[in-house]
């Protein structure tokens, strides 16, 4: 598998800062700014916590409130500012954020790419940067005003952090506010970071203790009904969904059109989805923190398939999975045909695309819809599957006499670490 080498030069807190406000100020050039629709779910919800309504998740003209009550508290202080003014405010922090997640990237970037990305490591990270808002995750994420992006860097940040019981906490935290963060605890699980799983649940609970102490209403709402139900998010089998859920609603509505895809038949397939899905998930990690690559690959994909509601714009972790599936398919021709099949989706975005070929983005029936809703999905569901096979098949292996095929566990690691190569002496560091 291919080794990665690392520089910290690119995830300078200075330079990653610089170029998220540059591309702040590049998007508001050349784009004339309104408050995001999604966005507005986020500051009707904190000044609904801050005014005491009670109708947190009263039913609205547009858009409902669907986080945990937790989210309604980190974003009252949004709702201290006018709507316009705080949309800004959300938008700089995305900016930052795909900028720190650019930089992640470039530091797993293959070797062979190491001596030109530190002898130019600003400019590494500008043209990183812009290539993150060329994907359609990224870039709808910035338009709709969406948390995908600080959350994701948080989590990145968290699972590379050499103080693990914070980086647990962090992502319990982030769980507070949309549950799906929560999955990537079964790459400390993996790798028996005992630490990190004890700072996710306290975390976790603590925002949930929030909830309950300061709206114990809306709390016991939410938890007591609408965190079961996935249809409170929008339509399951609507084009944008790009969830294993999605996948089988859609082909269960191509079964039987009078249906809407729910029932019986359908949650045990689910079921059986998801858990596939979690075991070749534990399988496919490695054991230690000396893969980041596979690390981070495999977390996010677990964690985006197994959501009952993967939205396209949640899939801003498409770089981390694309770079792990790359070291798992081996064969050039099927690279090429899953980049030809999935460039458009990433890029251009499954809505933009049913309107270009005129297709419903709410007909389960349509061949342009399985194809801009499922491809990804059943892609990264095989890789996933094949990588757990090939991890079992090489663990069942002897060891070679010429080249270890573990390393040893080290208690002095911070954040990822590449292993020692045997004819080199000490390893690299990939991510501080």
């Amino acid at each position: 598998m291919t080794q990665f080498a690392s520089s910290n030069d690119s995830a300078d807190p200075g330079r990653v800062v610089s170029a998220g406000v540059m591309l702040f100020l590049l998007i508001h050039l050349v784009c004339q700014r309104l408050v995001p629709i999604d966005f507005n779910v986020y500051w009707q919800g904190g000044s609904d916590v801050l005014r005491r309504t009670g109708a947190l998740y009263a039913p609205r003209p547009a858009l409902p409130f669907t986080y945990p009550p937790f989210a309604g508290l980190v974003f009252a202080p949004e709702a201290l500012l006018r709507p316009t003014s705080s949309a800004v405010l959300m938008e700089l922090l995305s900016c930052v954020a795909t900028a720190y997640l650019a930089s992640r990237v470039i530091d797993l970037a293959p070797r062979r790419f190491a001596h030109i990305r530190n002898s130019h490591p600003w400019c590494f990270l500008v043209l990183g940067t812009a290539l993150m808002c060329g994907l359609n995750p990224v870039w709808e994420t910035l338009a709709k005003g969406q948390i995908n992006l600080i959350l994701a860097a948080v989590c990145l940040f968290a699972l590379t952090t050499d103080r693990r019981f914070t980086g647990g906490v962090l992502v319990g935290l982030c769980g507070g506010i949309k549950l799906t963060p929560l999955a990537l605890g079964l790459v400390a699980l993996r790798q028996r970071d005992w630490r990190f799983i004890l700072g996710m649940g306290c975390g976790f609970a603590g925002s949930i203790a929030a909830g309950l102490l300061l709206l114990p209403v809306e709390s016991r709402l939410y938890w007591g009904r609408l965190a079961w139900d996935p249809a409170r998010t929008g339509e399951v089998s609507f084009a944008a969904n790009t969830s294993l859920n999605a996948v089988i609603r859609r082909l269960a509505q191509m079964i039987s059109p009078a249906s809407d895809g729910s029932g019986t038949a359908t949650t045990i397939a689910w079921g059986a989805a998801v858990t596939i899905t979690v075991i070749a998930g534990f399988l496919a990690l490695p054991r230690d923190r000396a893969r980041p690559t596979a690390s981070l690959g495999v977390g996010a994909a677990v964690m985006l398939l197994i959501s009952p509601v993967s939205w396209n714009h949640h899939w801003v972790w498409i770089p981390f999975i694309a770079m792990w599936a790359s070291t798992v398919i081996r064969s050039r021709a099927i690279r090429w045909l899953l980049g030809i099949l999935t460039l458009p989706i990433v890029t251009v975005g499954p809505l933009l695309i049913c309107r270009a070929f005129g297709a419903d983005a709410h007909d389960p029936q349509s061949l342009v819809v399985w194809w801009v809703s499922s491809t990804i999905p059943l892609a990264v569901f095989a890789i996933l599957l094949s990588d757990a096979v090939r991890a079992v098949r090489e663990r069942a292996l002897p060891p070679s006499p010429s080249v270890p095929d573990s390393y040893p566990p080290r208690s002095d690691l911070k954040g990822f670490v590449c292993p020692s190569e045997p004819a080199r002496g000490a390893g690299r560091a990939v991510m501080a």
